[in-house]
């Protein structure tokens, strides 16, 4: 069984209710999604730390008598970047104000209804950028979810597995045996 850490759960949550309500309004997980390509383009992304690099504070166990036991708490940070563009005023910078607010409050609604209780916003800032060429605007929220550290053996693959692969391809099924690494 995969283990689905507190971020990924919220991200997913969140992305889920976008989804349900038809919030149309892409979401990106991961490091490289800020630096991707976003001229006139309103998206979500989600970075795993602050902008420092900082994963968070580890602190004692928040929720004791549990099985698996909780051995700390990490106060995990994630760096969210709102961007958002109203294409209908791309001049007009109230309508791009209007545009990044509507979707942060969509965003701080799924966060909220998601995880009551186990986040904290830290930091909320506009982002400035050339401004003589600017397309929409842009929110930088730094956001802490806890997220219990659990007394749990991960179970990792022995360096002697092997694998049997099925691929299927068209109307062609090949079967592959990887024999374990000899020693």
């Amino acid at each position: 069984m995969a283990i689905v850490f507190a971020l990924p759960r919220l991200y997913d949550a969140v992305v889920a209710r976008f989804a349900a309500e038809g919030t149309l309004v892409p979401h990106a997980f991961g490091w490289l999604a800020p630096a991707e390509q976003m001229h006139g383009l309103t998206r979500v992304t989600w970075t795993p730390g602050d902008p420092n690099g900082s994963l968070g504070a580890i602190t004692g166990p928040k929720y004791v008598g549990q099985n698996p036991r909780q051995l700390a708490t990490l106060a995990e940070l994630v760096t969210i970047e709102i961007n958002a563009f109203d294409p209908t005023s791309s001049s007009d910078e109230r309508a791009q104000y209007q545009a990044v607010r509507e979707v942060l409050d969509a965003e701080l609604r799924a966060v909220h209804l998601a995880a009551v209780g186990t986040y904290q916003i830290l930091s909320a800032t506009w982002v400035g950028g050339d401004r003589g060429r600017r397309m929409g605007a842009t929110i930088r929220i730094v956001l802490s979810v806890q997220a219990p550290l659990l007394d749990l053996a991960i179970a990792i693959a022995p360096a002697d597995t092997g694998a049997a692969i099925d691929l299927h391809e068209l109307d062609v099924t090949e079967s592959i045996d990887v024999p374990p690494p000899s020693p």
